[in-house]
C-alpha cells in the first residue's frame, strides 16, 4: 500500500504550505510538543524551507528543542543568509555535532557560509579527521573541484576480478550509495570506472579490466567547477576521479553532487545577466542592497551618457517635440532585440560553443537575424507612426533608425559577450550594462540624427 505521504500529487506545493501553516499555528499557541513532532516528521529539504521563511527569534525556541534528532542535511539545505543564525541557536557544540555527520563537501559548504568566529569555534569542536579533511579543503580556491570533492569513494584495484569488487563491496564499510566506482592500479593513479549495473551483470571470474571504461575524464583539484559542470554535461558522465598534482586519487564528483552543481550554475548565470550576483531572497535588507547597488550605479553612470547623446540633439527635439515620444520606442525595440542576442551568446559561451573559428559567423548571424525582424518591425511601425501622425517623412525616419539599431543590437548583443569573454570578463555579469548602454545610446542617436537631417 503506497503512503500518501510519498506520493508526490499536483497540489503538492499547497499541501506543504498548509503543513507549515499549522505549524506556526502550534507554535504561536505554545502547543511546542504537538509542533517538535510535526517538524520532525518533514522532509530534511522542507523543513529547511520553512526555517528559511522562520524569524531569526524562532530559532532559538524551536531548534533547541529538536537539535538532537534533526537530520543534519537541514543545515546544509537552509540558505546561505540562515545557517548562522541556524548554528547559534543550536549552539557550537550540537552543531559541530551535526556537521560531524555530514560529507566532508557538504560540511566546507555549510562552514564557508558562517562568519570567521563561528567557523573557527565549530572546526574546533570537530572529531580529528573532520577537522582535517575541512582544513585542506578550504587550502582550495572557491569554486574550484577542490572545495566539493567527495571523499567516500569506492576504488577497485585493476587486477581485482568481479567476483574480488564485490566481496571488496560488502566487507566495507560504505556509507554512502554508489552509481560507479573508479578503477586504481598500483600507485592509486586511476586508469578507468565502471557502473555498478555492470558489476552486478557480470560473472565473478571476469576480470575488471575487460569490463572498466578506459574512456573516461579525470579532473584535478584546481579544475574550476563550471568546466566540470561542462564535462559532465557534454560527455553524459555518472562519476569523475579527481587527482592531485601528482595524479594520485584524492576524491571523486559523483552525478548525485553534480546536479546540484549544475543548477547553482545556471542559477548564477541567470543572476549575472540580470546584474545581481546571489539569490537574495532570504538576505537581510542591508545585504541585499549591497549585492544590487553596483551594477545599478553602473547603470546610473551609462543613464547619465545617454543622456548626454539626447543633449545633442536639443535644439531638434525642440523644433519638432513629438520627436520626443517616439525616439524611446526606437531605443526599447534595439535593446530587446540586443537582449536576446546577448541571452544567446552568453548561454553559447557558457555551453562551449562559441570559438575562436565560429565567433565571426555568430556575431554576423545575430546581426542579420536583427536586421530581417527590424525590416519587418519598421514597416510595421511605420505604419502605425503615419497612421498616428500622417506624416510620411516621421514615419520613413523611424523606420530607418529601426532598422539601423536593429543591426547595431545584433553587432553588439553577439560582439560585447564575446569580447568580454576573450578579456576573461564575466560576460554574464557585465554584458547587460554595455549592451542597455549602447542600445539606448545608438538608438537615441539614430533616430535624432536622421531627425536632424530629413525633418528639421
Amino acid at each position: 500500500m503506497l503512503n500518501s505521504q510519498n506520493t508526490i500529487l499536483p497540489d503538492h506545493q499547497e499541501k506543504l504550505a498548509e503543513i507549515f501553516e499549522h505549524i506556526n499555528y502550534l507554535i504561536d499557541n505554545d502547543k511546542l510538543d504537538s509542533a517538535v513532532p510535526e517538524l520532525l516528521d518533514l522532509h530534511y529539504a522542507d523543513l529547511a524551507d520553512f526555517l528559511d521563511n522562520a524569524s531569526y527569534k524562532l530559532y532559538n525556541l524551536i531548534l533547541p528543542l529538536i537539535a538532537d534528532k534533526v537530520d543534519p542535511q537541514t543545515l546544509v539545505w537552509l540558505s546561505d543568509a540562515h545557517k548562522q543564525a541556524a548554528i547559534e541557536a543550536f549552539g557550537v557544540g550540537q552543531a559541530a555535532s551535526l556537521v560531524n555527520q555530514l560529507d566532508i563537501e557538504d560540511s566546507i559548504e555549510l562552514i564557508d557560509a558562517l562568519d570567521h568566529d563561528l567557523k573557527e569555534a565549530i572546526i574546533a569542536k570537530l572529531n580529528a579527521e573532520k577537522r582535517q579533511q575541512i582544513i585542506e579543503g578550504f587550502k582550495y580556491p572557491e569554486n574550484t573541484v577542490g572545495r566539493i570533492l567527495e571523499k567516500n569513494f569506492v576504488a577497485f584495484q585493476e587486477h581485482w576480478s568481479v567476483g574480488q569488487a564485490i566481496d571488496f563491496v560488502r566487507r566495507s564499510d560504505i556509507k554512502k550509495d554508489f552509481h560507479a566506482a573508479i578503477v586504481v592500479n598500483n600507485k592509486y593513479q586511476p586508469v578507468g570506472n565502471i557502473l555498478l549495473s555492470t558489476l552486478l551483470k557480470s560473472g565473478r571470474s571476469e576480470p575488471l579490466t575487460n569490463l572498466m571504461n578506459s574512456d573516461f575524464k579525470i579532473a584535478e583539484t584546481s579544475t574550476e567547477l563550471h568546466e566540470i559542470a561542462f564535462i559532465f554535461k557534454q560527455y553524459a558522465l555518472t562519476i569523475v576521479p579527481v587527482v592531485n598534482k601528482k595524479k594520485k586519487l584524492v576524491g571523486s564528483i559523483s552525478i548525485d553532487n553534480m546536479i546540484y552543481i549544475i543548477e547553482e550554475q545556471t542559477e548564477s548565470e541567470l543572476l549575472h545577466l540580470a546584474g545581481v550576483n546571489t539569490s537574495d531572497i532570504f538576505d537581510n535588507l542591508y545585504e541585499t542592497v549591497k549585492h544590487r547597488f553596483p551594477w545599478l550605479f553602473v547603470n546610473l553612470i551609462a543613464a547619465c551618457a545617454t543622456s548626454l547623446v539626447i543633449n545633442q540633439f536639443s535644439a531638434t527635439i525642440e523644433k519638432l517635440i513629438i520627436l520626443a515620444t517616439i525616439m524611446p520606442i526606437v531605443a526599447s525595440m534595439g535593446g530587446s532585440a540586443g537582449t536576446q542576442a546577448m541571452t544567446i551568446t552568453v548561454m553559447a559561451i557558457v555551453n562551449r560553443e562559441i570559438t575562436s573559428a565560429n565567433q565571426v559567423k555568430v556575431i554576423l548571424k545575430e546581426i542579420f537575424v536583427c536586421l530581417f525582424n527590424g525590416i519587418s518591425l519598421a514597416i510595421i511601425g511605420g505604419g502605425i507612426i503615419y497612421l498616428l501622425f500622417a506624416d510620411t517623412s516621421l514615419s520613413l525616419v523611424f523606420a530607418g533608425s529601426v532598422v539601423i539599431n536593429f543591426a547595431l543590437a545584433g553587432f553588439f548583443g553577439a560582439g560585447v559577450p564575446i569580447i568580454l569573454d576573450y578579456f576573461n570578463i564575466d560576460p554574464a555579469t557585465a554584458s547587460g550594462v554595455f549592451l542597455s548602454t549602447l542600445t539606448d545610446a545608438l538608438g537615441f542617436f539614430t533616430f535624432l540624427g536622421l531627425a536632424f537631417f530629413f525633418l528639421v
